[in-house]
């Protein structure tokens, strides 16, 4: 699907729906199909798209064994075939290391004749041993990217002593699914009930993704080639926002996101919400849920509010934004009592509908907990799912409408998507801590979206993290964030673009937004060349996303976590230069103590906060893994792949940017150059620590990392190792 050419041919019907999560998902992708006109018959649509959603998912799983080294499996293997596509007819062997069985009896004139059938496009295979089967998983790799990023083509192979060319094909890996049965064998699961939740997690991470694919197809019906009435001359950044329905134009930039997590194989479960829930409240399905209201007598209530800001109360602030909801809890409480006695609190739809009834009846039944059901107010859902964007209403104050975070009773990735008391009670002091920082250093590219009111049940005396309560806390709570273009970064004629969205496909032209954004950038630019625009855009961009990050880290020892899902860049709407960053969620950074204290700065955390930096290398794992191997990383090896520039020269210019940052720290004389030191070897040492997530989830483990070694982009060695630039004759 490119461009305008959004309906799914084919009829596809010999696709067999392999998994339980695939049929339930059926009916729902068929409906939505017939609605939209997608095929004929309606049923092909999603069919058509299975297959390559099962090989994404199972390229992400067997990704995430490469990198994460997980435990109970031997170490995988790299194997060089020749040097370039062009010199495939060399007679030169690939070198096989002295590996135990099974890898000793995949000898190289048996890998030879395998690899003789693989397509031009594969340099390498990974071997990943699997020695209680007798086997080896076969993968074919493209190409090595920035932090050993390997890109998958063609299918994945289980090899045994018997395989031969002709049979291997038989036995490829026809569906991720089919991995965990020779991953249980070896022992790469915590135990049997981690590996069926696997099992289903990736099940239903694959027919969530055929089925997000469908919306992509209706997003480029409804942008078309952006040149349509009301997108004046082709923008993407004026064409996305008339062409896709939201409550504001930074949320319709994140409608557009269909692929979830880029390397996590259950990058797109959502556990807890079926496939018609997730057509209803799902941000690429549609652009309106019903915000709802719970009340919470403010004895079991938490209350917390940032000081900087100037906030009112989380209640007060709701009563002040829409406009009947007052008096729509006066009436619904019992008895004489008044709405200053309870505390409101912003609730999912979801929640007010399954969660409230069941978890809170006793709440409900004497008053304390009281849903408010003679009103709503209709928001569009972000990437998270649980934060909205309310649409305007007839008590709009000044500027724009803040986000409201919710609690939802779904896991997506790791953990259930509830919004715990730590976030509800450090959120405001953080921003209380970031706009003290922001006086003092004058931050030119950086912004934080204060996190200003928030609310949660919470009996008296609060629960323990560990405690029977706990649950009821996290179930039950809101948040008021403000909303990006209400920052003094967002000017009149820039846009904020959430950084998932950049590597989303561009409704108007089937390409990653990010290059129909170099494009315009190119145009708008005096570069000599279309790589020399590529490299310009990416030195630009790093010089607004990395120096602040390090300048906050090494002196005030604050680590954010600036994935592509919290990060917005804001662009010049007409030349697509990017200008500013803007980081949202403050419930996953980390904080040093001591280096905050060295600033006469401090924070009075939750008990049990993860927020609390557990010394200098948590700081390092945080912002190092979030900005760099997520954000950063992905952007770099999406532009490399997609527009053929070489990505070492991308990343040589990050690089650059990130000595400059620490130059001007060295410079200022604030922080300690012993402590500079320590922070630039942990950033630019090869090999660096990554995080781990596909042996984290094998482990069933949340928040405690598991981590493996990849090699470093920012390094000339690391760099070294990143496949260069194809220039066939």
């Amino acid at each position: 699907m490119t461009g305008t050419n959004w309906r799914i041919d084919g009829t596809d019907d010999h696709i067999a729906l392999a998994t339980a999560a695939e049929r339930e998902a059926f009916g729902a992708a068929t409906r939505y199909a017939r609605t939209h006109d997608l095929s004929t018959p309606a049923e092909s649509a999603y069919l058509a798209v299975l297959p390559a959603a099962r090989r994404d998912i199972l390229h992400r799983f067997v990704r995430g064994l490469l990198r994460g080294d997980p435990a109970g499996l031997p170490d995988s293997r790299i194997v060089a075939l020749e040097s370039s596509p062009s010199a495939r007819s060399d007679s030169r062997d690939p070198s096989i290391p002295d590996d135990p069985e099974p890898l000793s009896a995949l000898d190289v004139a048996r890998l030879r004749s395998i690899a003789a059938s693989l397509p031009d496009t594969c340099r390498r295979v990974a071997l990943v041993p699997l020695p209680a089967a007798d086997g080896v998983l076969v993968a074919e790799i493209a190409a090595r990217h920035g932090y050993d990023r390997f890109r998958l083509v063609g299918p994945v192979y289980r090899w045994s002593p018997a395989t031969t060319p002709e049979t291997a094909e038989a036995e490829s890996v026809s569906h991720p699914v089919d991995l965990v049965p020779s991953l249980e064998r070896e022992g790469a699961f915590s135990d049997a009930d981690q590996a069926d939740r696997i099992r289903a997690e990736v099940a239903e991470s694959v027919a969530n993704l055929a089925l997000a694919r469908l919306a992509a197809a209706v997003r480029s019906q409804a942008v078309g080639d952006g040149t349509e009435e009301g997108t004046t001359d082709g923008s993407p950044l004026e064409a996305i926002p008339a062409g896709v329905p939201a409550a504001d134009a930074a949320a319709a930039f994140e409608r557009i996101v269909t692929d979830g997590h880029p390397f996590h194989p259950g990058g797109k479960i959502r556990r807890g919400m079926t496939a018609a829930e997730g057509l209803a409240y799902a941000p690429e399905f549609t652009d309106r849920i019903d915000l709802r209201f719970v009340a919470i007598e403010r004895e079991y209530a938490l209350e917390t509010r940032a000081r900087a800001t100037d906030a009112d109360r989380l209640t007060d602030r709701l009563f002040a934004t829409f406009g009947g909801l007052e008096g729509a809890v006066e009436r619904a409480l019992p008895g004489s009592r008044g709405a200053d006695e309870y505390a409101v609190v912003p609730v999912h739809p979801l929640q007010y509908h399954r969660t409230i009834p069941d978890r809170y009846a006793d709440q409900c039944a004497d008053g304390r907990v009281v849903p408010i059901p003679e009103y709503a107010h209709p928001a569009t859902p972000q990437l998270n799912l649980r934060t909205v964007v309310p649409y305007d209403t007839e008590r709009t104050p000044d500027g724009p409408l803040p986000r409201c975070k919710l609690a939802i009773p779904v896991q997506t990735t790791n953990v259930v998507r509830t919004l715990s008391p730590h976030a509800v009670s450090n959120g405001p002091q953080v921003t209380d801590v970031v706009r003290a920082i922001e006086r003092r250093e004058s931050l030119e590219t950086l912004g934080l979206l204060a996190e200003s009111a928030a609310s949660c049940y919470h009996p008296p005396g609060g629960p323990h993290p560990s405690g029977e309560g706990f649950d009821d806390a996290r179930h039950l709570s809101g948040l008021l964030r403000s909303p990006p273009a209400a920052h003094p970064l967002v000017t009149d004629g820039t846009v904020p673009v959430a950084a998932s969205s950049l590597v989303a496909e561009s409704p108007s032209t089937g390409r990653p937004l990010v290059c129909d954004l170099i494009e315009r950038y190119g145009s708008n630019t005096d570069a000599a060349s279309p790589d020399s625009a590529v490299l310009e855009f990416v030195r630009r961009y790093a010089a607004v996303v990395v120096p602040e990050h390090l300048l906050l880290l090494c002196k005030y020892g604050i680590a954010l976590e600036s994935h592509l899902q919290n990060s917005l860049i804001v662009f010049d709407r007409a030349d697509a230069v990017p200008t500013a960053t803007l980081v949202r969620d403050l419930g996953g950074i980390r904080v040093h103590g001591g280096r905050l204290a060295d600033r006469d700065l401090s924070i009075d955390p939750y008990p049990d906060s993860d927020l609390d930096a557990d010394g200098e290398a948590d700081l390092h794992r945080k912002l190092y893994y979030a900005l760099f191997q997520n954000h950063l990383a992905e952007l770099v090896t999406t532009i490399s792949h997609e527009l053929g520039v070489d990505e070492r020269a991308c990343w040589e210019r990050i690089r650059e940017q990130c000595d400059h940052a620490f130059d001007r720290i060295r410079a200022g004389q604030a922080v300690p150059e012993e402590r500079v030191r320590r922070d630039e070897r942990a950033l630019f040492d090869d090999p660096a620590t990554h995080k781990a997530l596909t042996a984290m989830r094998l482990r069933g483990k949340r928040h405690e990392y598991v981590t493996s070694e990849v090699s470093n982009p920012l390094s000339a060695v690391g760099r070294q190792r990143i496949d260069a630039r194809e220039t066939e004759p």
